[in-house]
């Protein structure tokens, strides 16, 4: 909160979403908006991350927006950065680079250099979604124009929100820019959803990539990337689907849909598991079922 308050750029308000929580959440919350007149606070009951972004979205005045999750926090360049960009190059989502940040971490000053923005067309933009080199998948280190919201919100009940919603997102826009500047400190805590990986959390991340996949094998047939990630969930994701299901059904279906070459192009552990799979899937499953994709 203090890292909003301190932006350079003042002409912002700051919606603080109480999703039910249960703890003194509140009480901080209400003390910071009696402080700073830009600071709004708002109680819902318990919904998750999607409903707490609708609320926000539906509150919000501003003609742009901005995510921060609970645990992260900012530069106080951010909001101006961020706009400047949009303003110079003509875009209506602008994106940066972000800092994944420990306890204990020394925090650097950080330099913007304009020169360094890159403008993506629609295509480029999403074909970046697909790994971290750039803005990766997440919402908050970036600024959109709130008419990219005007149809679309963020799906609730499903983990991996912002895999859901990015591409769609980007999908409105002609161009979009991206500065490296490292404007957002990512905190790493062990009971974050990333580290957190439940049978929900595969089943989520099968659903919302299949979703992404149909959508973007419409829009770019040729688009490798969203083959090669759609055939990795589904090795991910496979060990966790219960037999005879209809995802297990889907699943092997898109399977035997890829091209064997497109093996060449995931990185080594994922050319052993692509054997594998290949192989034997009850092999596959039984070896598979206890290993975390991240080992």
């Amino acid at each position: 909160i203090e890292s909003l308050m301190a932006q350079t750029y003042e002409n912002i308000e700051i919606l603080l979403i109480n999703d039910g929580s249960p703890d003194n959440s509140g009480a901080i919350c209400k003390a910071y908006a009696q402080k700073d007149p830009r600071v709004k606070y708002f109680y819902k009951p318990n919904g998750g991350l999607s409903s707490a972004r609708n609320f926000g979205l539906d509150q919000a005045q501003g003609e742009y927006i901005c995510f921060v999750d609970g645990d992260d926090f900012m530069d106080k360049r951010m909001v101006e950065i961020l706009y400047s960009e949009i303003r110079k190059h003509h875009v209506k989502l602008s994106a940066c680079g972000f800092l994944v940040y420990h306890d204990g971490d020394e925090l650097q000053e950080i330099t913007f250099d304009p020169e360094k923005t890159e403008v993506f067309n629609t295509e480029e933009a999403i074909n970046h979604l697909f790994t971290k080199e750039k803005y990766a998948n997440y919402a908050w280190n970036k600024m959109y124009h709130r008419s990219l919201f005007r149809e679309l919100r963020f799906p609730v009940g499903r983990k991996m929100e912002d895999l859901g919603t990015m591409y769609k997102l980007m999908g409105q826009c002609e161009a979009v820019s991206y500065n490296p500047v490292k404007l957002c400190n990512y905190y790493q805590r062990g009971t974050s959803i990333l580290h957190n990986r439940d049978k929900k959390f595969y089943d989520d991340k099968f659903f919302l990539t299949h979703e992404r996949y149909e959508y973007l094998k419409k829009k770019f047939p040729n688009m490798l990337r969203n083959e090669l990630y759609m055939m990795v969930v589904i090795m991910d994701a496979y060990p966790h689907m219960d037999k005879g299901s209809q995802q297990e059904k889907l699943a092997e279906q898109l399977m035997k849909q890829f091209p064997t070459s497109h093996a060449k192009h995931f990185p080594p552990r994922y050319q052993k598991r692509y054997r594998y799979y290949r192989f034997s899937k009850a092999l596959y499953r039984h070896i598979y079922k206890k290993k975390s994709d991240k080992e």
